[in-house]
């Protein structure tokens, strides 16, 4: 017998997650002395975390299929560092990115401005690439801008609104006609 105990590959890396050696290592900063230094560390780091938090979306989208009903939610409010909503944002963008409705790498950082892009139907993700707001730099603004722009143009103008109501008001006058004549034959 060799000595060695078989684990599996989430128990290896868990183990190695927790060797406080290693974690020690990696969060020790460097000494950093020039500006593109500086852009590549926090760029990777920026990455690391990004990658990270797809990676807890797409826990969460497991733990949801395979808890029982009801442990998802519990653990979600009792045991996670973050609440329901952070996790709801985290699934729904694993689960846009996982399905191919978002392009990964076309993807800012920010989890919540992901979020922001998934809350959009095939159809407006199809105009927000159009407009280039799918792209690594796109700002949670830009998102919310576009989104108002999509609520304000599918609302009927001011003369459209006016046009509806008299419309609404010559069809609720031409029922009560109706109707009256309808009671005068008995038939209401």
């Amino acid at each position: 017998m060799s000595g060695f105990k078989q684990v599996s590959k989430a128990q290896a890396r868990r183990h190695m997650a927790v060797d406080e050696r290693i974690e020690r290592m990696a969060e020790a900063p460097l000494d950093l002395l020039l500006r593109e230094e500086f852009v590549h560390e926090i760029a990777t780091l920026w990455r690391s975390a990004q990658e990270k938090f797809l990676l807890i979306g797409r826990y969460l989208v497991q733990a949801r299929q395979r808890l029982p009903h009801g442990e998802f939610q519990a653990m979600v409010e009792n045991e996670l560092p973050f609440g329901y909503q952070v996790a709801y944002q985290l699934r729904m963008v694993a689960e846009a990115v996982d399905s191919g409705r978002l392009p990964g790498a076309k993807l800012p950082p920010s989890y919540a401005t992901v979020y922001q892009l998934a809350t959009l139907t095939t159809e407006q993700l199809r105009l927000a690439d159009q407009r280039n707001l799918i792209r690594p730099d796109v700002t949670r603004p830009e998102i919310v801008r576009f989104k108002r722009d999509l609520r304000e143009t599918a609302m009927p103008a001011p003369d459209q609104r006016e046009a509806l109501i008299a419309e609404r008001d010559q069809l609720r006058a031409r029922l009560a006609v109706i109707e009256a004549a309808l009671e005068s034959l008995g038939e209401v």
